[in-house]
């Protein structure tokens, strides 16, 4: 078999037959590290999320085998590593899947990696995506040019999936593609021990694909077989996973989250904790509902991603992201401001007095660290923040500084397969608990109290171009941070750079009109039997003055989103008066015929300069990386379907 070619790759590998897992294992070369284990499996590691129809998700792993067959693996606890990660595993085959007792995180040259192919990536500034079109049998229920409108439009009023990530990422995640297909595809299960479910879809259909794309969408119409309705495979920022399976919606939560999963992002939930706003014992006290959180297509609403997933994305740099240790009051800028390159203040981060835990939705036995309060302003801007009566069990109906929990963020390292990862869930907070639905401070002097003794967080003043927040720390030491490392003067800017709007310059004044030329005289009557003499032409108008171009107006001060207003264009000056007039016919002597006089030239126009002004300041986004790709292992044992990685159903 050939191994399936690089995850970000375009075409994809030879279909592959897949078997039922067995005892036979072929006994593994050692690679140094240790005895040879004639049971051990090597591979690709990949994990799924599936996010159904009844809001709940699940999440499964599997191996791909260098033979190109993918197994189904089964933990006693979920391992913490991300998708593309090269792995040996040692366990037992039960039933189809294999059951693992220990892995080993392996270098990409062990297992026969491609020359050349990286262990990670930069974060992409640019991406390509396919969404792939799949007939089942019963035909695809959208248009070609739908599914364009749907993924790649870019009017500015579009709610497509293009302009989501253009808006989320201020302009430094670009989005191109195509719609292809409908490629037939004979669907007859889709579940975890299927031949014929989604893992055999893209080893039959990726063959046939011409084009080249980091990313592929498939996209088929809703069939009873799959009880999810988004299905991704999980990656991390710098090694982005390849894959997501539409069950037939592209309902905005679902079409920005399950490509959110292939990035490395987990769900946006909502925690709640009683008639608290929170709680010392969260993993007993609270109750977390995934993807609970109106406030990013990460949880269950068409809103923008949080601060949290921007700040792993590396969308937020500088001092757009703020620890704050201890006491002092900041300026808050909101979030769906583009404040490039750190010069506003976008989210606080403030440390818990000691780390919390809560259970990993994939695992009751496996602890999720909580170790930080994340306090951002949203406003209504952009495409998709609007202010709303209800936007799902979240109120956002004016500027709202939201306060929600999760542990540090982890920026991948791009130098080391060991420090891949994805990031974690993020649990909004109730400001209101004894309240049904989830709110945050939208009023001057509401507090959030930590009950451990920590930090309290007041909202001094809100509007919708800014919040102060003070944070009173009873015990707390040390400077505020910034994402960079550098240390922040408190308050902080009371605006992003550029934010100011610019003046524009003074109208040009215009040019005069130029003086036209005068005409010719006509030539004298030639007499009777005589040829006329020829008349003389008139002579030529002399060229109109230029006029003078208008004054160049003075450029307005570099704002954001501010535009200079040029001057006025200076007033062209008229050319000269048309050609002279031609002589006068001569007589009509004999055998002379008569001459006609000879046209005088006009004057030339006035030229005229117009007054130019460039005014404003453009933001620069960072260059666009090539996409990488990673490569499909593939691993010796037997067959396996793929674990989903959950997405709500139809948002």
């Amino acid at each position: 078999m050939v191994p399936p070619s690089s995850r970000r790759a375009g075409a994809g590998a030879a279909a592959l037959t897949l078997f039922v897992i067995g005892l036979g294992c072929a006994p593994e070369a050692s690679d140094g590290s240790g005895p040879t284990d004639p049971s051990a499996v090597t591979g690709e590691f990949v994990t799924y999320v599936a996010d159904f129809n009844d809001g709940h998700a699940e999440w499964w792993h599997a191996v791909r085998t260098p033979d190109g067959r993918e197994v189904r693996l089964e933990f006693d606890t979920p391992p913490g590593i991300a998708t593309g990660t090269q792995v040996r595993l040692h366990g037992e085959p039960v039933g189809e899947r294999f059951h693992v007792h220990a892995m080993d995180v392996l270098p990409r040259a062990t297992i026969g990696v491609a020359a050349g192919e990286p262990d990670t990536y930069a974060a992409p500034a640019t991406d390509t995506y396919a969404l792939v079109l799949v007939d089942l049998g019963n035909g695809v229920n959208i248009t070609t040019s739908q599914g364009q409108t749907t993924l790649f439009a870019g009017g500015p009023t579009d709610k497509s999936f293009a302009n989501y990530y253009k808006e989320v990422s201020y302009g430094k995640y670009q989005i191109t593609g195509d719609v292809i297909g409908p490629f037939p595809y004979s669907m007859t299960d889709c579940n975890s021990n299927g031949t014929n479910g989604t893992t055999g879809m893209y080893k039959a259909i990726e063959p046939m694909i011409t084009g080249s794309y980091n990313h592929l969408i498939y996209y088929f119409n809703q069939t009873s077989l799959c009880q999810w309705s988004g299905l991704g495979e999980e990656g991390a920022t710098n090694r982005p996973a390849k894959r997501t399976w539409m069950n037939g919606s592209l309902t905005c939560v679902v079409l920005m989250q399950e490509p959110g999963h292939n990035l490395g992002l987990m769900h946006a939930n909502t925690m709640k904790c009683g008639s608290s706003s929170f709680s010392t014992t969260p993993g007993t006290s609270c109750t977390i509902t995934e993807y609970g959180s109106g406030m990013s297509t990460m949880g269950g609403g068409c809103k923008q991603f949080n601060a949290y997933e921007r700040w792993y994305m590396q969308w937020l740099s500088g001092c757009n992201g703020v620890r704050v240790p201890s006491s002092g009051t900041f300026n808050l800028m909101p979030l769906e401001n583009n404040c490039s390159g750190g010069s506003g203040i976008q989210v606080l981060q403030v440390p818990f007095p000691a780390t919390l835990t809560v259970s990993d939705p994939q695992s009751t036995s496996t602890a999720v660290n909580l170790n930080n309060y994340y306090v951002e302003l949203r406003t209504a801007g952009g495409i998709f923040d609007a202010y709303s009566t209800s936007t799902r069990g979240t109120v956002f109906n004016g500027p709202t500084v939201f306060i929600y929990t999760s542990d540090n963020v982890h920026v991948p390292s791009t130098t080391s397969t060991r420090t891949i990862g994805n990031s974690v869930w993020t649990e909004l907070l109730n400001m209101t608990p004894s309240g049904s639905s989830f709110t945050g401070l939208t009023t001057a002097g509401q507090s959030f109290v930590d009950p451990a003794g920590g930090p309290t967080i007041t909202l001094k003043s809100i509007s919708a171009t800014g919040a102060t927040i003070d944070v009173s720390y009873p015990n707390g030491t040390g400077s505020p941070t910034c994402i960079d490392g550098s240390t922040l003067t408190a308050p902080g800017p009371t605006s992003c750079s550029g934010d100011a709007t610019a003046t524009g310059g003074s109208p040009g004044t215009g040019g005069s009109t130029g003086t036209g030329g005068t005409n010719g005289a006509g030539g004298t009557m030639g007499m009777m039997g005589s040829g006329g003499t020829v008349g003389k032409g008139g002579t030529s108008g002399g060229a109109g003055h230029s006029g003078t171009g208008g004054t160049l107006s003075t450029t307005g001060s570099a704002g954001h989103g501010g535009t200079a207003t040029g001057g006025s264009i200076g007033i062209t000056g008229s050319g000269g008066a048309k050609s002279g007039t031609g002589g006068s016919t001569g007589g009509s002597g004999t055998g002379g015929a008569p001459s006609a006089g000879l046209t005088g030239s006009g004057g030339a126009p006035g030229a005229a300069p117009d007054g130019t002004l460039t005014g404003g300041c453009s933001c620069s986004t960072d260059p666009a990386h090539p996409a990488g790709g990673a490569v499909w292992l593939s691993l010796g044992l037997g067959l396996v379907l793929i674990g989903a990685r959950r997405r709500t159903g139809t948002r």
